[in-house]
């Protein structure tokens, strides 16, 4: 679980470097990973 959460500190560090416009788009697809990858029970 380590893991998952220092992924998702580093795709937030990326995501924030992108232009505004498309942030939102890459936190959604960040969103439905989380959502698969919780969903699965891993």
């Amino acid at each position: 679980m380590d893991e998952l959460i220092e992924q998702l500190k580093q795709e937030i560090e990326r995501i924030k470097q992108l232009p505004l416009a498309e942030q939102p788009a890459a936190y959604g697809a960040l969103r439905d990973l989380l959502d698969s990858t919780l969903n699965s029970g891993n």
